[in-house]
């Protein structure tokens, strides 16, 4: 059983000790290390290996935002998954925007606790299995009168632009000439169709959420993508299987 290298960061003891509490029905979630500032854990993540951190906004030194300001600084890719935990709902979109896992409000609740660690398995499991592929493959794409020789897994997305395409890597953002119906028909399986104008590679989902009635879903990078109901078989048996109709 593959354990989950767990720290929590928060400057209320009793805030520790019920979080403990609540962790320790699951034992996946190995908590290696507790902090009460924001310093400290910030070196403590930039020298240790570890998966899972719950972070609390207002603490000592560093806030939580500054935290994760700086981790996100280095590869988003190789940075641990960032709960922030707060009482206050107003920090709520800086948190997403500066590419928090996810975000809870005091007191946690269990199922709300449940369904993030449910979450960040599905995630962590992603990242695990891009890590030990032993083969990427090169990828070719048109652009006028040369060829882009990129890797599949720098690839995070390819959208529609006007009569272009518009490829977005984890490094740089790319323009194409080709249709998105001789992309899908070209591109290896990890690559779905997820709207009527994008395209992901769903090695990069680390999140599917529904929303209102279609999907969102959180890229490796942090970045939000709509997913049309209309295309759910394209994509929701390789992220969700076992639960691809409806």
């Amino acid at each position: 059983m593959q354990q989950i290298k767990t720290v929590i960061a928060d400057d209320e003891p009793l805030a520790i000790s019920n979080l403990k509490a609540k962790l320790a029905p699951y034992p996946t979630i190995q908590i290696d290390a507790c902090f009460d500032n924001g310093d400290e854990v910030l070196s403590y993540l930039q020298n240790a290996e570890v998966d899972l951190v719950f972070l609390d906004i207002q603490m000592p030194g560093l806030k939580g935002i500054e935290v994760l300001k700086q981790l996100n600084k280095s590869s988003a890719m190789a940075a641990p998954l960032i709960i922030l935990v707060t009482a206050y709902d107003n920090y709520a979109f800086s948190a997403y925007e500066h590419f928090a896992f996810d975000y809870l409000l005091k007191p946690v609740s269990r199922q709300r606790l449940a369904q993030t660690l449910l979450d960040a398995k599905t995630a962590l499991d992603k990242q695990q299995d891009m890590q030990v592929s032993p083969k990427h493959s090169k990828l070719t794409f048109k652009t006028g009168a040369s060829t882009l020789l990129l890797d599949d897994i720098e690839i995070l997305m390819i959208e529609a632009a006007g009569n272009y395409m518009c490829v977005y890597t984890l490094s740089e953002n790319l323009i194409i000439r080709e249709t998105i119906k001789e992309l899908t028909q070209r591109l290896p399986n990890q690559f779905a169709q997820v709207h009527r104008s994008t395209i992901v590679n769903l090695h990069h989902v680390h999140k599917v959420q529904p929303h209102n009635n279609d999907y969102q879903l959180t890229l490796s990078n942090g970045q939000s993508v709509a997913a049309s109901r209309r295309f759910k078989a394209d994509w929701s048996e390789q992220l969700l299987p076992g639960r691809s109709s409806g």
